[in-house]
């Protein structure tokens, strides 16, 4: 059974648009778009947190969703070789409430801190009639500089798929969420469902990160919309196949399929604990295992 499709949500339809989209403007990049400028090519990002925003309203965990807002776009210029430069934040609402603005507003701070990220400009707009009086919605805008272009043609049969954790849920999901969870166990899970989306800046904010960006991976995935099924597909390409080790899963996962949504659905929707995956070669593990303390989790093949 679909539970996600039940509550709302349908991957493969939106996938299907997003396939005619780039068709109509071939401009269009992956994680994120491209254009060059000089001797140099920006890359630019636009994302939101979805309905993980109207948990951070019941509970008042807005400074989660702030981060979160500033996560999903740089670590899509992330996942794309960019080095964040500057974000931007669109923050809609019935009536301005200053103290859940200013609530976001330090989440997005926090999260442009990790990013090693400058916040430079944004919109707040109160719109009576399109929200109820405490609802509220975010999007984000983020730009970068690329320091490699990935070469998913490099990648060839017995190349690592290297992981790095995620902090739960992050921000994809939550409709399935807010579907199999009654009031009480939102209540109860809260801290566990809440967290924020880690920002994977150790590939662009140290010299050794830098260095591994350029030198040794080939290609990355930001694990989003669609799950680690998704990312696998994204990060590979066309006639390789990657097969992803099992491994214990963080105890969020656990809980969601005690709920009764099957492994290959959850699989399909959520990160399943890697937040971010990426292709290298077998003999540059050890040290790009030392630097970002990611692991191993599975190999390419044909």
């Amino acid at each position: 059974m679909n539970i996600y499709k039940k509550s709302g949500v349908d991957v493969e339809k939106a996938e299907s648009l997003v396939s005619d989209l780039k068709k109509r403007f071939p401009a269009i990049g992956d994680y994120a778009g491209v254009f060059p400028l000089g001797n140099y090519k920006l890359a630019a990002t636009c994302d939101g947190v979805g309905t993980k925003i109207n948990l951070a309203i019941e509970f008042g965990k807005h400074e989660v969703v702030g981060e979160d807002l500033v996560a999903m776009s740089v670590n899509d210029l992330i996942a794309g070789g960019a080095q964040p430069l500057f974000f931007l934040d669109y923050f809609s609402c019935s009536k301005l409430d200053k103290d859940i603005f200013n609530n976001v507003l330090k989440g997005i701070e926090n999260g442009l801190k990790k990013a090693n990220c400058l916040l430079i400009g944004g919109e707040t707009a109160e719109m009576p009639g399109m929200y109820k009086d405490s609802d509220y919605d975010l999007a984000g805008f983020a730009c970068g500089v690329i320091l490699k272009e990935f070469k998913k043609e490099q990648i060839k049969k017995g190349d690592l798929i290297v992981a790095l954790n995620s902090n739960g849920i992050h921000s994809n999901g939550f409709s399935l969420v807010r579907k199999i969870f009654n009031k009480n166990e939102l209540e109860k899970y809260k801290d566990l469902i809440l967290k924020p989306t880690e920002i994977y800046s150790v590939f662009v904010n140290s010299e050794n990160g830098k260095r591994l960006l350029i030198s040794s991976v080939k290609s990355m995935a930001h694990v989003t919309g669609g799950g680690i099924n998704r990312a696998l597909r994204r990060l590979l390409p066309v006639g390789l196949k990657g097969k992803i080790s099992p491994h214990t899963l963080p105890e969020i996962f656990d809980i969601i399929e005690k709920k009764g949504v099957s492994r290959v659905e959850m699989e399909n929707v959520f990160n399943m604990g890697w937040g971010m995956i990426l292709v290298i070669e077998e003999k540059e593990a050890e040290v790009v295992l030392n630097t970002i303390g990611g692991k191993v989790i599975g190999q390419v093949y044909d």
